[in-house]
Protein backbone atom coordinates (compact mmCIF):
# COMPACT_ATOMS: atom_id res chain seq x y z
CA UNK A 1 0.00 0.00 0.00
CA UNK A 2 2.45 2.83 1.39
CA UNK A 3 6.05 2.47 0.70
CA UNK A 4 8.34 4.27 3.06
CA UNK A 5 9.56 5.93 -0.23
CA UNK A 6 5.83 7.42 -0.88
CA UNK A 7 5.60 8.69 2.96
CA UNK A 8 8.99 9.71 3.04
CA UNK A 9 7.94 12.11 -0.21
CA UNK A 10 4.76 13.11 1.02
CA UNK A 11 6.54 14.10 4.54
CA UNK A 12 8.97 16.12 2.39
CA UNK A 13 6.32 17.73 0.30
CA UNK A 14 4.10 18.72 3.22
CA UNK A 15 7.51 20.19 4.58
CA UNK A 16 8.05 22.30 1.44
CA UNK A 17 4.30 23.37 1.73
CA UNK A 18 4.64 24.88 5.15
CA UNK A 19 7.67 26.55 3.94
CA UNK A 20 5.93 28.11 1.50
CA UNK A 21 2.96 29.02 3.90
CA UNK A 22 5.53 30.52 6.13
CA UNK A 23 7.31 32.35 3.50
CA UNK A 24 4.04 33.69 2.01
CA UNK A 25 2.95 35.48 5.22
CA UNK A 26 6.71 36.47 5.82
CA UNK A 27 6.05 38.34 2.32
CA UNK A 28 2.43 39.44 2.91
CA UNK A 29 3.28 41.36 5.99
CA UNK A 30 7.16 42.96 4.18
CA UNK A 31 5.33 44.70 1.51
CA UNK A 32 1.80 45.12 3.27
CA UNK A 33 2.34 46.85 6.48
CA UNK A 34 6.47 47.93 6.00
CA UNK A 35 6.38 51.79 5.75
CA UNK A 36 9.24 53.07 3.44
CA UNK A 37 10.78 51.12 0.33
CA UNK A 38 13.01 49.45 2.25
CA UNK A 39 10.95 46.79 3.54
CA UNK A 40 9.92 46.23 0.08
CA UNK A 41 13.13 45.54 -0.73
CA UNK A 42 14.06 42.94 1.92
CA UNK A 43 10.96 41.14 0.83
CA UNK A 44 12.47 41.38 -2.76
CA UNK A 45 15.41 40.23 -2.23
CA UNK A 46 13.85 37.41 0.59
CA UNK A 47 11.38 36.14 -2.56
CA UNK A 48 14.16 35.25 -4.90
CA UNK A 49 16.29 33.90 -2.32
CA UNK A 50 13.51 31.60 -1.55
CA UNK A 51 12.82 30.77 -4.64
CA UNK A 52 16.88 30.18 -5.32
CA UNK A 53 16.77 27.69 -2.45
CA UNK A 54 13.45 26.25 -3.20
CA UNK A 55 14.79 24.94 -6.99
CA UNK A 56 18.12 23.73 -5.43
CA UNK A 57 16.25 21.31 -3.29
CA UNK A 58 13.76 20.44 -5.55
CA UNK A 59 16.90 19.79 -8.21
CA UNK A 60 18.71 17.97 -4.99
CA UNK A 61 15.50 16.38 -4.13
CA UNK A 62 14.71 14.74 -7.22
CA UNK A 63 18.21 13.04 -7.79
CA UNK A 64 18.71 11.59 -4.37
CA UNK A 65 17.92 8.15 -4.35
CA UNK A 66 15.94 7.71 -1.38
CA UNK A 67 15.67 3.28 -1.57
CA UNK A 68 19.59 3.72 -1.03
CA UNK A 69 19.06 5.64 2.48
CA UNK A 70 16.22 3.19 3.68
CA UNK A 71 17.69 0.16 3.13
CA UNK A 72 20.90 1.26 5.15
Amino acid sequence: MFTLEIIFNILAGLAFFIYWVIAFVILYHLSRFGIGVQPKKFAATFLFGSVVLSAAVIILFTRTDISAFLSL
